[in-house]
């Protein structure tokens, strides 16, 4: 009898650490999503507000940026900041600027 009643109660404790086990894998896996979201909405929110920096800077309204307004706009420490935190370097940014242009 001593036995059966240890059995059981092995057999309940395995199922509970089943469950909870079950349940931070669960939590685990959303946190790691939502980070991942988090990540890409801040990602978005940059490139956002570099694509309005680029087009407020078009001083002749031509609707594209000239080499000259590319250099002014590279030397504002602030959008260099921002180019650095979607991971583009200041002269990676003037080396695609020539090759598109």
């Amino acid at each position: 009898w001593t036995s059966y009643i240890a059995f059981m109660m092995f057999g309940m404790l395995n199922v509970l650490t089943g469950i909870f086990v079950d349940t931070a894998i669960s939590v685990m896996n959303n946190d790691k999503d939502e980070m991942i979201l988090t990540q890409l909405e801040d990602r978005n929110a940059l490139i956002s507000f570099i694509s309005t920096v680029f087009r407020n800077s078009d001083t002749d309204g031509s609707g594209t940026l000239t080499e000259d307004e590319m250099d002014v706009l590279l030397e504002n420490s602030e959008l260099i900041a921002y180019l650095n935190a979607i991971g583009i370097d200041s002269t990676e940014a003037r080396g695609l600027f020539q090759l598109l242009d």
